[in-house]
């Protein structure tokens, strides 16, 4: 009989109580205690996590599997259902889906979803087209019609949902700042902003993911959902100097100038030697018939880089209006 490993648990029970906001390290305790064959401590281990880890999808598609296991597949269907939902490219979480649904008997829903477990799994779902075929061939003996659901994500969408979730910095990359959006360009930022929108939603005090959601809300036209990102990721972290610039050029676009010149001094104050803040801030007085607010925003700009041709062009403009044209000169011979 294998020997129990006590320092092995009390090790991964550590690492829990270290961090217990870290989903991998519930899921890596409940899995070992699974394959001590412990189930009911093992279904503790995951359902503590549920409680207290902010990704939860393989915590529940684990915790599915115990339940299953066990015979309970109602509570099976329901956790590895919500795995799937949050993991939607997850071949591993739609195939266990569907084989728990066909236990239970649901054979409509079983086939469904082994045929979406088909589209995302390549190579490894093969071995699941004879259960499909053995479904359909079960529901027309029975007379029973195929579930009819909203049309899945492509493939391609749901994998790009899948890694912005596991790297949301990778969203920004994405984003391609250009107006000829290509129908794959507007699929990828879609799913993009579905992920962002999730983990936002999970973790609501984390600014990046709401200034993320902004940017990528803004390249998709959504000018309303983006400056609402933009703002809360100012809300939460009122020293957040891009996103302050994001907002400004948000509320420029939404015709919004009063907004937009607020950002903008906000910005200059956070980031004083950051140029173009004080160049966007310089173009705002000026659109807003403030010359000499604008004066000094450009007098700023060159006191950063005094070669900047924009600045000093735009400057020496300004003066000349506030100085206005010379006198006109005494006419020779004129009046005594």
């Amino acid at each position: 009989m294998r020997r129990h490993d006590y320092e092995k648990e009390a090790a991964l029970r550590d690492r829990v109580r270290a961090e217990p906001a870290r989903p991998e390290f519930h899921a890596e305790l409940g899995a070992w205690l699974m394959r001590a064959g412990r189930l009911a401590q093992a279904r503790e281990a995951f359902q503590t996590g549920l409680a207290q880890a902010a990704r939860t999808a393989r915590l529940r598609h684990l915790l599915g599997l115990i339940f299953a296991g066990a015979g309970d597949y109602d509570s099976a269907e329901r956790h590895v259902a919500r795995a799937a939902e949050q993991d939607p490219a997850r071949f591993e979480y739609l195939r266990d889906l569907g084989l728990v649904q066909g236990a239970a008997g649901r054979t409509a829903s079983s086939v469904e979803t082994l045929r979406q477990a088909m589209s995302v799994g390549g190579e490894a779902a093969e071995g699941l087209r004879w259960l499909v075929c053995v479904g359909e061939r079960a529901m027309a003996e029975s007379g029973v019609r195929p579930e009819r659901r909203p049309p899945q994500p492509p493939r391609r969408a749901a994998a790009i949902e899948r890694i912005v979730a596991r790297d949301p910095e990778v969203a920004e990359a994405l984003v391609i700042h250009r107006d000829d959006l290509s129908p794959e360009d507007r699929e990828t930022l879609r799913a993009a902003r579905r992920a962002l929108a999730r983990l936002a939603a999970q973790h609501p005090a984390y600014p990046d993911l709401h200034f993320g959601l902004g940017l990528v809300a803004e390249q998709l036209g959504e000018l309303g959902r983006a400056i609402e990102a933009a703002e809360k990721a100012i809300a939460i972290n009122p020293r957040y100097a891009e996103a302050c610039l994001l907002a400004v050029r948000l509320y420029e676009k939404s015709g919004r100038p009063v907004e937009a010149a607020e950002r903008c001094r906000q910005a200059v104050e956070l980031r004083p030697k950051w140029l173009d803040a004080h160049l966007r801030l310089g173009h705002l007085m000026r659109e807003q018939g403030r010359p000499r607010e604008a004066a000094d925003a450009y007098r700023s700009a060159l006191e950063i880089n005094g070669k900047c041709d924009e600045a000093r062009r735009r400057l020496e403009v300004l003066e000349a209006a506030l100085v206005g044209p010379p006198p006109a000169a005494a006419t020779e011979g004129g009046d005594s």
